[in-house]
């Protein structure tokens, strides 16, 4: 290799003037070693410290490096792979946007278009349970009233593990006394269990029923229960809103709202005697609705509803026991388990008016409809499809007229009935006599 291409051109005598080195002309590069040597005379002799250092000094060879051209594949892979890059940018950006329809509409023509619906969080207020009136709303009854409405499972066979029945009940006090309907509870001989509104289960036992007016009480071991605020139902109004909670078709813990369509309805429970007063309400109730609660709009029960008040052929019409009604069998139910001193004649019967009377000519008054084998009335020489016309003396024409005279009196006094009969053969009247009965000795009946 010649020593100018390894100074790029230049020679060592050029190398050696440009950087102040006076030179003899001799070459300070020894190509045979390929070492670096100093010229003579560049320096003094004695100013030469090492001179096999000098010698061991060695020269990088240089070249030329031409630099590299960029092709022209190279421009275009970038390229692509910068569109690439953006394709995926917009596609994302889209789907975030526009929800993931966005990308097969561009395609089909948006024919399998989606939209996204926005969902926010509820505003807060001061108080969304109540209106400007102070009246809870029907979210604030379920709310803080709920936790008083219970549900019921029914057990009637010993060899069944799932209930045969469902019902409701209303807490009356912290530890576990439950207010319900008698033809619920009644039904349950080999077990009741109540579910709390927080799921919680528990078994339960009868504390007493009271057939005639369709009113039961039960007891669980507890602490820990909220009870139900009973309000004055005598004040409820006509066309009030009211909120019933129950277990309707096992539905746990359902709500249904309306007004009351009726504030003083008479209504005879099935197998009873006498009737109950209730309220009407336009409120879904349904099998599984029964002993649950009917809220007024201030939280208070007002009412005990009862799905066997109702006729199955008519829509709308529900009925509720009111709770004044209510509050005294209940409080003999808790204390007594029965009511106290509560009588019966053991009689169903029909009334049948003045018009119906006139139409087949007959009289008006309570046809007899059945007889309880176990009364004392069963002695006497009444009769099915008999007519009682008086009952101590007294013109009856109407089922409400009974509670009159018989809740006047006790068991064992003796009562008196004015009979009307017409057969094809004979038409008579006549007077029968027999004791009352104690009501808490006819539950056996209607366990039937």
């Amino acid at each position: 290799m010649d020593t100018n291409e390894k100074f790029g051109g230049e020679t060592a005598e050029s190398v050696i003037k440009e950087d102040g080195f006076e030179s003899t002309g001799e070459s300070v590069f020894n190509e045979d070693d390929n070492v670096f040597t100093m010229p003579e005379g560049s320096v003094e002799e004695d100013e030469i410290v090492d001179r096999d250092f000098w010698r061991g000094l060695t020269l990088p060879e240089v070249y030329d490096s031409p630099r590299e051209k960029t092709s022209a594949k190279r421009v275009i892979l970038n390229l692509v792979l910068a569109l690439v890059f953006t394709g995926v940018g917009f596609g994302i950006a889209c789907v975030s946007a526009r929800g993931r329809g966005v990308v097969s509409n561009l395609v089909t023509g948006g024919k399998h278009m989606t939209f996204n619906v926005e969902v926010e969080d509820r505003p807060e207020t001061d108080d969304d349970l109540k209106d400007a009136s102070g009246r809870y709303t029907a979210e604030g009854i379920a709310q803080v009233c709920g936790p008083s409405v219970v549900s019921l499972d029914i057990f009637s066979e010993a060899s069944e593990f799932l209930p045969t029945g469902k019902g409701s009940g209303i807490v009356i006090s912290s530890d576990g006394y439950i207010v319900s309907n008698a033809h619920v509870v009644d039904k349950a001989t080999n077990g009741l269990k109540v579910v709390l509104n927080d799921g919680r289960e528990y078994s339960a036992a009868v504390i007493g029923s009271d057939p005639q007016t369709d009113i039961a009480v039960i007891k669980r071991p507890a602490v820990d229960l909220q009870p139900a605020v009973f309000g004055n139902s005598d004040q409820v109004k006509l066309g009030e809103d009211v909120v019933c909670i129950g277990t309707p078709a096992g539905y746990r813990h359902s709500i249904t709202k309306g007004i009351v369509s009726g504030t003083d309805r008479k209504v005879m429970p099935e197998n009873s005697t006498a009737s109950v007063q209730c309220l009407q309400v336009d409120a879904a109730i349904n099998p599984g609705n029964s002993g649950g609660a009917m809220f007024n709009m201030w939280g208070q029960v007002i009412g005990i509803t009862s799905s066997k008040l109702a006729s199955v052929d008519y829509e709308g019409i529900g009925f509720a026991i009111t709770t004044n009604q209510a509050k005294s069998i209940i409080e003999d139910l808790m204390e007594h388990g029965a009511v106290k001193g509560k009588a019966r004649m053991g009689i169903v019967f029909v009334q049948i008016s003045e018009a119906t009377a006139e139409l087949t000519n007959s009289k008006a008054g309570l046809i007899v409809q059945s007889i309880a084998s176990d009364c004392d009335v069963a002695n006497t020489d009444l009769r099915p499809n008999d007519i009682i016309t008086e009952i101590n003396g007294v013109n009856v024409n109407e089922i409400k007229d009974i509670p009159a005279h018989v809740q006047a009196m006790r068991p064992g006094d003796d009562i008196t009935l004015h009979i009307y009969r017409k057969t094809d053969t004979i038409e008579k009247e006549f007077d029968i006599t027999f004791k009352l009965m104690s009501d808490r000795d006819t539950l056996a009946e209607y366990d039937k």
